[in-house]
């Protein structure tokens, strides 16, 4: 149980706001208008390089989430705004949500809540870029039942092998945190296999993945027999992982 300081200080108004809560027309038209993509993947999959190369290349504008939570320091470093996230304050998030200002916002631990705003939205268009960020997969659920103008992509790691290889040259992990970050993996990994609206890459090489992935999403071509292949290759990558934990 978290210690009741760290909880949020308007956490009933905050769940009955997001209880009902629904995006301004504004919003919804932008969403309507502008493709806007959300990368979900388990751990390890590659996907922050691959945005960070998809944004390199001037086409693309990363959305940066808001957050109620306070400014951290990792490895010596503090999170800046604009950066990890938009640092609010909670009043400012309630307002933010009474005025429709959010594509979607979630409660996390009742310790603070984060959501995708308005804003982003608002320069991603403005500088005639592609909306892009990293997501889970339930706030895409959300954001895709809004537009189908979202493209929702999983990415997935090679095969098993070369996977836990690009784990574990992240250096040392504890085992309890390595199962815990795997079997996250393999609930994600099922989820994206039951939700159709999902587009699958294979990350195999960092260079190739990133062209392809601008290509579909330019295109939006993501072509059904690659698509079949990235189905068959995740339930692969399910199985070894469930035989892993097991």
């Amino acid at each position: 149980m978290f210690p009741q300081s760290t909880l949020l200080k308007y956490l009933p108004e905050f769940q009955r706001i997001l209880k009902t809560y629904k995006p301004s027309l504004e919003l919804l038209d932008l969403l309507h208008d502008n493709k806007f993509v959300l990368l979900s993947a388990p751990t390890a999959a590659g996907r922050n390089t691959i945005i960070k190369n998809l944004i390199m290349t001037g086409k693309y504008y990363y959305v940066v989430s808001d957050t109620t939570r306070k400014p951290r320091i990792n490895n010596g470093i503090p999170e800046t705004n604009g950066n990890e996230y938009w640092f609010k304050s909670e009043e400012s998030f309630i307002q933010g949500l009474r005025n429709g200002a959010y594509v979607e916002a979630a409660i996390i631990h009742n310790q603070q809540v984060s959501g995708v705003s308005l804003d982003e939205l608002r320069k991603a268009a403005q500088t005639n870029t592609i909306a892009i960020t990293d997501i889970d997969i339930h706030g895409c659920d959300t954001i895709k039942s809004y537009s189908d103008s979202t493209i929702p992509v999983f990415i997935l790691p090679p095969d098993f092998t070369e996977w836990m290889r690009r784990l574990d040259g992240r250096g040392v992990m504890d085992p309890q945190e390595k199962r815990r970050r795997l079997t996250s993996a393999a609930e994600e990994i099922e989820l994206a296999l039951q939700r159709s609206y999902f587009k699958f890459i294979v990350n195999w090489d960092l260079r190739v993945t990133v062209d392809a992935l601008h290509q579909h999403i330019t295109t939006g071509d993501f072509g059904e027999l690659e698509q079949a292949n990235a189905h068959v290759h995740a339930e692969q990558l399910l199985a070894d992982l469930s035989a892993y934990l097991r």
